[in-house]
């Protein structure tokens, strides 16, 4: 019995990658302009943080929906294995157009952004009124602005993290809209 070809999924990769992309994009850059525009008052959590955070959160539905425009979209079943590689990619490819709509920001749109935000959690900080010794451990956990391995480790993290909230929700999307039919 011969087994037929099912079409690509990539267009639907695509398709929930620019969705988590822009959304995960449009929140960070909104997260950090509310975290400049606030005062540092030593609190290690507040509202802008929380926005960034809902964002990683709201990037985990590309998996469900590129998942689900696979199925519809060309009539097919197949099993959550391959929802699973669908919402992974869907991860990965919308952390790349994150990564990429930022630097765009950064660079182009607003170069100062990222110091700003920089220089607004240092004042956080001091806010804090640590002993110098803790100070100092706790500012080399913030990220220099604008630095290669910034930038890599976030890249790294969010392929990581969003891989799997996606391939979670692609999993999903799979037992939803892809069942397999009983034999």
């Amino acid at each position: 019995m011969e087994q037929q070809a099912q079409p690509s999924y990539w267009p639907s990769v695509m398709i929930g990658a620019l969705i988590i992309g822009l959304i995960m994009s449009v929140l960070g850059i909104i997260s950090q302009y509310m975290t400049i525009s606030s005062e540092p008052v030593g609190s290690s959590f507040n509202l802008a943080q929380g926005i960034g955070t809902f964002a990683c959160l709201a990037g985990a539905i590309g998996g469900f929906f590129a998942v689900r425009h696979y199925a519809l979209e060309n009539e097919i079943t197949f099993p959550i294995g391959k929802g699973a590689l669908v919402g992974f990619f869907t991860g990965v490819v919308g952390t790349l157009i994150s990564t990429v709509i930022s630097l765009i920001w950064q660079y182009v749109v607003d170069p100062e952004l990222n110091q700003a935000v920089y220089d607004w959690s240092v004042r956080n900080l001091e806010a804090q009124n640590l002993p110098a010794e803790q100070f100092e451990m706790a500012l080399n956990f913030i990220p220099e602005p604008g630095s290669m391995s910034t930038l890599l480790w976030g890249l790294g993290i969010g392929i990581v993290v969003l891989g799997i909230l996606n391939m979670i929700s692609g999993i999903i999307g799979a037992k939803v809209f892809a069942k397999e039919e009983e034999f």
